[in-house]
């Protein structure tokens, strides 16, 4: 993963500026994506699909079904795919079955590789935070976070 990919993980919603550059680079599909996106039925859900897709790619979330979705978006994804996209529209505004908002995520979920952690993986990742914390490398690293942004406030009031 490229340093500035970073700054998407975790991101509960997609941006309202999203660059060129970003749509291209998350919303841009191989062949594989390409046929999971073209197996849906009717132009709205392979919309659908292939924002939940790349969503998932820019962020390792998944999306949900009430944001409004930009239209530069839709038309970025529109042009991707050779079909006619909205001009303004939520995907829940797009879906008629609200099974539809799941199953987009599962497929997603598949193209991409991404699985659900299992119960042996989170008592490791529980573990080694519980490390960290007991270890203090959490603790330093926040209090070495809160000195820097401190000395940036106090420079800006001076």
């Amino acid at each position: 993963m490229q340093g500035w990919h970073t700054t998407f993980l975790g991101m509960r919603g997609l941006p309202r500026d999203i660059s060129d550059f970003e749509m291209k680079a998350f919303f841009t599909f191989d062949g594989a994506e390409r046929d999971a996106i073209n197996a849906r039925r009717g132009d709205s859900h392979k919309l659908g699909l292939a924002l939940h897709i790349g969503f998932l790619r820019m962020s390792g979330r998944l999306l949900g079904a009430f944001r409004v979705i930009p239209v530069a978006l839709w038309r970025h994804l529109g042009n991707e795919l050779g079909i006619a996209a909205p001009e303004v529209a939520s995907l829940r505004a797009m879906y008629e079955r609200g099974r539809t908002l799941f199953d987009h995520q599962q497929v997603a979920c598949t193209v991409l590789g991404f699985q659900w952690m299992s119960e042996h993986q989170r008592r490791s990742l529980v573990r080694e935070l519980r490390d960290c914390v007991f270890h203090g490398i959490l603790d330093t690293h926040f209090r070495r976070s809160r000195t820097v942004f401190q000395r940036m406030a106090d420079t800006v009031s001076d």
